[in-house]
């Protein structure tokens, strides 16, 4: 028989490196000239692990290999039967090196259950009762979480990023990934969040994410899952990443209802907890083990809606509630790792075609699945860029970052027509939005961009076509931070200001959250002149603070002073003394809803004290260049000190 019949894995080298436990494999296998299926025999020369059978179609086949950490001996047996006389099966040995990156924070799974929870899921009459209680849904979840993770791998390596991939929170344990044995391994951990909150509570009506009656008032799931996290400890009492599986979601088929209870789809953070959740009324259609991946991904009986959910008109067949079960809940994992709505992939609706990663055959599909139709089943090209500097997806050749920049975050300087970005801690994307919707990006994967310089008439000639529509730029920073313009008009107007005696100068962004019902805006020059004052000079600062700057006073030589915020609270108070002809040229401060601590630095090199606490996010405010010189500062203030920013001049 011709050789060239043998299997040929093509997306993956022999001898590779990976960092996943679950490898998804595409190949060719026997005639390719020639219609026909058969199926191909994974064996692992360890034993480790029992063999899987995979299908081939048209001489296309895709499987799910299971690997042990270190060099994996993997044999694939081709089955030619259906295309030859010659009965001897054609067999390719291949090798792949699995190196977990231990050193990663993990993402966890989790399953939340009601205190006085059934333990059950819904599921159709005719599977067995075992497949809706709790021990099956965990094996379905850690099922969902090593796809997830396959599918990850090998979206990143084909965006150019290497074999980076999350990895999963592990332990030794029993684990259920194959049918065929149910040996000890390392395998994903499933935590348990008992909550304290009824099955009452949990489907109560107005919380439901898809109810009519949706009571904005009322603490929702996603509060629910966080507290009840909160309330199970280590280790959900640090920075974390989870992905939360509703498990007493319920599909009410009552003619008022027709609604999913107890389910929300949601992803984000909180603290330092960032979390996706997903009602696990679709959880019925998922694989539990590797074995089922392929028949659950094509099984194409309809679904009975007096029963099950029809979720979004979308989920009318079993294979397509296992798309969207499993791909909806990666879309809300993906918000949880920092990933907006994309103008394609999993971030829009991609999770659609979810199978087409796993399967080289698809229900009502004559032709077989390449990865060139796979259609929505990817992460955009933004997404791979987030990832690629995401600490869940680090490298050990990546290089560190520095302590000094874990949290510096993009500051925003206007100059004319040009807009400075600069963010110490590298850029590594810059989107825009109009409408919400992501319309163009640049992305700097290369080098170490610290410093990038936009041309605003480009960007709105670029987006701008709607005149009504604001612009929208986010700025990713590799260390995650997130920084944002809301509308890129309307900041350029109100951020070019003319001045007496100084004429045209500029505002940077403020650091902190401006907040109009409750607080007063100030204004402050070093240097300014007038008639009835005459030359007037800023002669020292008196900061209060305690966690957050409470209040800045500005004393002028005048005798003049303006406070900003508020000096009802104890805390600490400290005084900077300017020298004659002594300026401001840079502000280091940490900001979040308020300014939480700052220093300043002069023209004659000195540095004053740290003022207030160090949460929030690291900001640097300077002029764009040696041609500028800070002239003034601007802000608002209430109860604390709630935005700080620079006023800056053309020298």
């Amino acid at each position: 028989m011709d050789s060239t019949y043998a299997p040929v894995i093509i997306n993956i080298e022999n001898g590779e490196l990976v960092h996943q436990r679950i490898l998804l494999i595409y190949g060719r296998a026997g005639p390719q000239d020639k219609e026909f299926e058969s199926n191909i025999t994974v064996e692992h020369h360890s034993d480790n692990f029992p063999s899987t059978t995979w299908q081939v179609f048209n001489s296309h086949f895709k499987c799910l290999v299971h690997l042990d950490p270190g060099l994996n001996d993997i044999k694939f047996i081709l089955d030619t039967e259906p295309f030859s006389s010659d009965l001897q099966p054609l067999i390719t040995i291949f090798q792949v090196n699995y190196v977990p990156l231990l050193q990663n924070p993990p993402i966890n799974l989790a399953i939340l259950v009601a205190k006085d929870s059934k333990e059950t899921i819904d599921i159709p009459e005719e599977k067995h009762p075992d497949d809706s209680k709790l021990e099956a849904v965990k094996a379905k979840l850690r099922c969902a979480g090593y796809l997830w993770q396959a599918f990850t791998a090998e979206q990143m390596n084909r965006h150019g990023f290497g074999r980076r991939v999350f990895r999963l929170d592990e332990e030794w344990t029993e684990d259920t990934i194959s049918n065929q044995d149910y040996k000890l391994r390392q395998t994903a951990k499933i935590h348990i969040i008992r909550s304290s909150y009824t099955l009452e509570q949990i489907l109560d009506p107005e919380i439901a994410q898809q109810s009519p009656i949706r009571d904005d008032n009322k603490k929702d799931l996603y509060a629910i899952f966080m507290e009840g996290l909160r309330e199970y400890g280590a280790p959900f009492d640090k920075k974390c990443f989870v992905a939360g599986l509703v498990l007493d979601s319920h599909y009410d088929a009552s003619p008022n209802m027709k609604y999913i209870r107890g389910h929300a789809a949601l992803g984000g953070g909180n603290g330092d907890i960032q979390l996706g959740i997903f009602g696990s009324h679709l959880t019925h259609a998922w694989p539990k083990y590797l074995e089922e991946v392929v028949s659950c991904f094509q099984n194409d009986i309809t679904i009975d809606e007096n029963r099950l959910a029809n979720d979004n008109g979308e989920c009318g067949t079993w294979w397509k509630c296992c798309n969207i079960g499993i791909g909806a809940f990666l879309h809300e994992v993906g918000h949880s790792l920092g990933s907006p709505h994309t103008p394609s992939g999993i971030m829009l609706r991609g999770f659609n075609n979810l199978n087409r990663t796993f399967t080289v055959k698809e229900p009502n599909n004559h032709s077989p699945i390449t990865p060139s139709e796979e259609e929505g089943a990817h992460w955009h090209r933004c997404d791979a860029v987030r990832y690629r500097f995401h600490p869940c997806f680090r490298l050990p050749s990546d290089p560190p970052i520095p302590n000094s920049s874990n949290n510096v975050g993009a500051t925003f300087l206007l100059l004319d027509d040009l807009l400075l970005v600069r963010c110490p801690a590298g850029i590594s994307l810059i989107e825009f939005y109009v409408n919400e919707n992501v319309v163009g990006y640049i992305e700097y994967v290369e080098g170490d961009q610290t410093e990038v310089t936009l041309e605003i008439p480009e960007i709105k000639e670029n987006y701008g076509d709607d005149k009504t529509s604001a612009i929208q730029l986010k700025v990713m920073a590799r260390n995650q931070t997130e920084s944002i313009i809301e509308d890129l008009q309307k900041y350029q107007e109100e951020n070019k200001i003319v001045l007496p005696e100084h004429g045209v100068a500029y505002k940077s962004n403020c650091l902190g959250q401006v907040d109009s019902e409750n607080t007063s805006e100030f204004q402050i020059l070093f240097n300014q002149f007038s008639e009835e004052r005459g030359y007037v000079s800023l002669e020292r600062i008196v900061v209060k603070y305690a966690y957050y700057i409470d209040s800045i006073k500005f004393f002028l030589s005048d005798n003049t002073q303006l406070k900003i915020g508020s000096d009802d609270r104890e805390g600490t108070e400290k005084e900077f003394v300017f020298d004659e002809g002594e300026r401001i040229v840079e502000i280091k401060g940490n900001s979040g809803w308020y300014i939480d601590g700052f220093d300043i630095k002069t023209n004659l090199g000195k540095r004053s004290d740290w003022f207030g606490g160090h949460g929030g996010e690291d900001h640097i405010l300077k002029t764009p260049n040696d041609e500028a010189e800070i002239i003034g500062l601007y802000g608002s203030g209430g109860y604390y000190v709630n935005t700080l920013g620079i006023i800056y001049k053309k020298i």
